[in-house]
């Protein structure tokens, strides 16, 4: 499948998608809290999709790395993340992606195919009070599915501290503390956020993260983008990330849409 084919379907999809959820927005009979996602940035959040309810947040991801004389172009498209409310502090996840790789040395190889699913929970412990921090706990493993190229040899667990603070009416603090494993390695990480609400329907964010495998250097990034809550139920991004030292891939973009499907 051609890039440019891939992306005119990708587009073709949130169309779709949003068309869905105006439709879903207009036939909702009860109130929802308002949308939170965990894209575009690696931060996850602290919050719950409500229960009986499902939320689907999809993108476009193009990276690009060079460590050396060898410089890697990936792509996903698109992206898919399932969020599925099943208790009033429990949400299931289900996430893949379509990937392809562009690797270039002395020669040109390209892969591509489905990337492994991911599949996990996510379990609020308790809410924000005062110095205290909103907490939940995410567990998720990458499981040997998809493309021989893309998939692990075995199943990789993936842990995550979401935690946040509102700072003020429209700022928030979010960070994460993160614990993985990719090809039998330890992978400790950490991410912190910081989102400004500017308008009742539009936010930006800044961010900074990292993660060292056991072995190698830790690769150090920063991010920043823009969100657009179209509905309380669909919303519009964009973002954009740059490396901080020459372990992390030299920059990303990132785009997507999510809705929210109620009961």
């Amino acid at each position: 499948m051609q890039i440019s084919t891939s992306i005119s379907i990708f587009y073709k999809i949130t169309l779709i998608i949003g068309f869905l959820g105006l439709a879903l927005q207009a036939m909702a009979q009860d109130e929802l809290p308002e949308m939170k996602t965990d894209r575009p940035d690696q931060t996850e959040s602290s919050s719950i999709v409500p229960r009986r309810t499902v939320q689907l947040e999809t993108g476009f991801f193009f990276q690009k790395d060079t460590q050396g004389d060898t410089e890697l172009k990936s792509h996903a498209y698109p992206t898919a993340l399932l969020r599925v409310g099943v208790l009033k502090n429990v949400e299931l996840l289900f996430l893949a992606a379509y990937r392809d790789s562009v690797i270039q040395k002395n020669d040109r190889r390209k892969l591509q195919g489905m990337g492994p699913l991911s599949v996990g929970a996510k379990v609020k412990l308790w809410n924000e009070s005062g110095w205290r921090p909103e907490a939940a706990l995410l567990f998720r493993v990458l499981l040997p599915t998809g493309n021989r190229q893309f998939r692990p040899a075995n199943p990789e667990p993936h842990m995550r501290l979401n935690l946040s603070h509102q700072l003020t009416d429209k700022m928030e603090l979010a960070y994460n503390l993160v614990h993985g494993w990719a090809d039998g390695y330890s992978v400790p990480g950490y991410t912190a956020s910081l989102s400004y609400e500017v308008h009742d329907k539009i936010s930006v964010f800044g961010e900074v993260f990292g993660s060292k495998e056991e072995g190698e250097k830790a690769g150090h990034q920063a991010d920043a983008g823009i969100l657009f809550l179209v509905l309380p139920n669909l919303q519009l991004d964009v973002a954009v990330g740059t490396r901080l030292n020459a372990a992390a891939p030299d920059y990303f973009v990132t785009s997507g849409i999510s809705v929210r499907l109620p009961h």
